[in-house]
């Protein structure tokens, strides 16, 4: 009699340690992780789009290829592989101007930094000379 308790109190253990372990996965599978790189990055309205683009491309060469050998599916390949390396290009193309644009703001705000206004040589403006005979808005020494 107490061997059968022990066995049954051991089941139960087991089926909880099974239910809690489940329910951690569950959760787990809902939660975001603190480390996913989705939650760092933002995602504009043009890379959807571009993602859009790229899994439509990947379908129709999936539809290209269980398609039977023939000039129309030589034809549709030719088509779809124009179309792919015109997409990469300009996706490349984007690639290139972001980094010109970013390291362009490296240096710049690098220049900032080092740049420093230079003193005045000389003061500039303020009252003419107002001295005797040389007074400036008489026409100075000149003056009759």
């Amino acid at each position: 009699m107490a061997g059968l308790t022990k066995m049954a109190s051991d089941e139960i253990k087991k089926r909880v340690a099974d239910s809690k372990k489940k329910k951690n996965e569950a959760e787990a599978k809902i939660t975001p992780k603190k480390g996913s790189i989705a939650t760092k990055t933002t995602v504009s309205a043009t890379d959807i789009k571009q993602a859009k683009t790229a899994n439509q491309l990947d379908e129709m060469q999936r539809r290209i290829d269980d398609m039977p050998d023939g000039n129309i599916k030589t034809a549709y390949q030719k088509m779809l592989t124009a179309q792919r390396d015109r997409f990469e290009k300009m996706q490349s193309a984007e690639v290139d101007t972001m980094t010109r644009k970013q390291q362009q703001s490296a240096r710049d705000r690098k220049m900032k930094k080092e740049m420093k206004p230079l003193p005045m040589p000389f003061n500039k403006g303020g009252m003419p000379s107002r001295k005797g005979n040389f007074d400036m808005r008489k026409g100075g020494m000149f003056s009759k």
